[in-house]
């Protein structure tokens, strides 16, 4: 990792000449050291282990060198200020990047007024419904239950709400569905890997049918 090496030289000599442009790059690697240590967490209690244990690695060697940078020039007792301002918004950065990632799935309850029919309307759609039936003081109603990707997640509530506006919904996160025997980490990146291999040669094609 002579790289960051280099880099921490780099900051050095920087911070000496400098302080601004040190105070800069220390609060963008603290942010991102902590987006990461975000994204990490998220991870693990998602059960992606794997993953997690990656972004730790990367985490940790970004950390060492910005904290370093911090202890070498305790003098400007801003760089403390800079670095936990980076920390406040790497927490946030963090954040925001795994919502875009969305990994892992969740479970979808929904209590729906029984004559809707809200669950025969979602088997249409071809989404996996398990119905139970229930009652309430005011009648008989469905109670739903939903697994489905995160990142799908917000639609499907849009097309419930779609179908049923008085349709009562409750999400939360699961970390196993089944008797997973492997890291999600490892089928998220079998499944990467196998998207960039078709992507690849599709563009090989395209490449060769310009040419002719």
């Amino acid at each position: 990792m002579n790289w960051i090496s280099d880099i921490a030289e780099w900051m050095t000599r920087t911070g000496a000449e400098q302080v601004w442009l040190l105070a800069t790059a220390i609060f963008l690697s603290r942010v991102l050291d902590q987006s990461l240590s975000t994204f990490r967490t998220i991870s693990i209690i998602r059960g992606f282990g794997l993953l997690a244990a990656l972004i730790g690695f990367f985490e940790v060697l970004i950390w060492i060198n910005v904290a370093g940078q911090v202890i070498r020039n305790l003098q400007h007792w801003y760089l403390a200020v800079v670095y936990a301002a980076g920390f406040a918004a790497g927490n946030t950065v963090g954040i925001y990047i795994e919502s875009r990632v969305a990994i892992g799935n969740q479970m979808v309850r929904v209590i729906s007024r029984r004559g809707v029919g809200l669950a025969q309307k979602l088997w249409d759609m071809n989404y996996a419904v398990v119905q139970l039936d229930g009652k309430t003081k005011s009648g008989d109603i469905d109670v739903l239950f939903i697994a489905e990707k995160r990142r799908n997640v917000q639609r499907l509530l849009r097309k419930i709400l779609e179908l049923d506006s008085e349709a009562i919904f409750t999400v939360e996160d699961i970390k196993q569905i089944g008797l997973r025997s492997r890291d999600p980490s490892v089928v998220l990146g079998e499944k990467l890997l196998s998207e960039v291999a078709d992507w690849v040669p599709l563009r090989g094609k395209k490449k060769s049918q310009d040419k002719e």
